[in-house]
């Protein structure tokens, strides 16, 4: 099987074409998929993997140009995930996050952005959302100081950034979200990541201790949401008109189907000459065809919904217009159900190939489990998600954003 995964070329002449950056990504796949033993023992993606996602610059993909970046549309960067996680979910999904940053950094204070890329367009930028109760900011002169946990910073091991979603409290008000960003060294990791799948992901903890951080690393999590943000002074890139909240789920949702992808690529490729207790092809039995059949037709429904999702965003981004409440939950839901699709459609064919479907030598078990793991990421969360799109249609939603939401659970830590 192998569907077209590369988004429309909307490259500008002098930026490496996404169908370019996809096949070079093809291209490492089957190095990618070797260590992918390597990459589960050690729970983390090795060394020269990233060398090899450096290298071709496939991280590259929604960077500015400014800073060596290539500057595609939103979604350049999902699609190399996706390509690179039908061989290992775990660097697929290192890809997918790392790539993902390097869009939204474009959107950050200019002084950031230079001080990140300035001297090293090579430079890797962790993040993470979610931080333990008690984690957070508060005002000092020329900047924040910053304490707390923070948790699942896919590939920290390799970055020499991170930038964290870090409530800031100033008074008896709500905090002010601010994505907030630590050179290497300011921070420690805590290596707490133990998964049965995403193995390879090194989804640690990132732990900071009453760190002053300058006001230009700091910038506010509502202007990054914005179309107009701080970094639009310098990037002015349609694709930096997109809201960072609103539309991140897809860098996490699209490893995830490139996994179930994978998943019936495997199973395709060994149930292909095996035969049965009783001698007969097992290619020939009706019932393989049909789970093969309807697991395809996921994959595909799932594929044409960001398909289509990407090309709304590109027109509202080339609009230059804000995307309204309910477009940005449609957006969500669809995540969500590209994460469902996923799951069901790697799970049918897994349920088909008993005992020696479910041992580590098996790639179709390995790629199951990475994508029961990609979709339980809480962007993919189909009872939240489905659950907002539901009050949506029932005309019963409070109108509350999520930024809204999230600033509503920070004050209450």
């Amino acid at each position: 099987m192998a569907p077209d995964t590369a988004v429309q070329n909307n490259a500008t002449a002098d930026s490496a074409p996404v169908t370019e950056l996809v096949a070079r990504a093809a291209a490492l796949g089957p190095t990618i998929f070797e260590r992918r033993k390597e990459t589960a023992e050690n729970r983390s993606v090795p060394e020269a993997s990233i060398a090899d996602l450096v290298e071709s610059k496939v991280l590259r993909a929604c960077m500015p140009k400014r800073f060596g970046g290539y500057e595609l549309p939103f979604g350049a960067h999902t699609d190399v995930a996706m390509e690179l996680a039908k061989h290992c979910g775990s660097t697929g999904w290192v890809s997918g996050i790392i790539g993902s940053h390097n869009w939204w950094l474009g959107k950050y204070e200019p002084d950031a952005q230079h001080e990140v890329w300035g001297d090293n367009p090579d430079a890797l930028v962790g993040a993470a959302f979610a931080s333990q109760p008690g984690s957070g900011g508060k005002p000092a002169k020329g900047g924040i100081t910053v304490s707390g946990t923070w948790m699942y910073c896919s590939g920290i091991a390799h970055c020499d950034w991170v930038s964290l979603m870090t409530p800031v409290f100033d008074g008896d008000g709500p905090p002010d979200l601010n994505m907030v960003l630590l050179k290497k060294g300011e921070y420690k990791i805590d290596d707490v990541w133990f998964s049965p799948g995403m193995r390879g992901t090194g989804s640690n903890n990132v732990v900071v201790e009453d760190l002053f951080v300058p006001a230009h690393r700091v910038t506010r999590v509502a202007e990054l949401n914005s179309k107009d943000s701080p970094g639009c002074k310098l990037n002015t890139s349609a694709v930096y008109k997109l809201p960072m909240l609103d539309v991140f789920g897809y860098s996490v949702a699209i490893p995830t189907l490139g996994c179930a992808i994978g998943t019936l690529d495997h199973f395709l490729n060994g149930m292909r000459g095996r035969t049965g207790q009783d001698k007969s092809k097992v290619a020939e039995l009706q019932s393989l065809q049909l789970r093969a059949a309807e697991s395809s037709a996921e994959i595909d429904a799932a594929l044409a919904i960001y398909r289509g999702d990407l090309a709304h965003m590109w027109a509202a981004a080339d609009e230059d217009r804000n995307l309204r409440p309910d477009e940005l939950l449609k957006f969500k839901r669809n995540c969500a159900y590209v994460a469902t699709l996923s799951k069901r459609a790697a799970s049918r064919v897994i349920e088909s190939m008993g005992a020696g479907g479910m041992t580590d030598s098996n790639p179709a078990h390995t790629s199951f489990s990475d994508t029961l793991a990609g979709a339980a990421h809480g962007a993919l969360s189909w009872d939240r998600n489905a659950t907002f799109w539901g009050k949506q249609l029932f005309g019963l939603n409070d109108g509350q954003t999520d930024l809204d939401r999230r600033t509503a659970a920070a004050a209450k830590d």
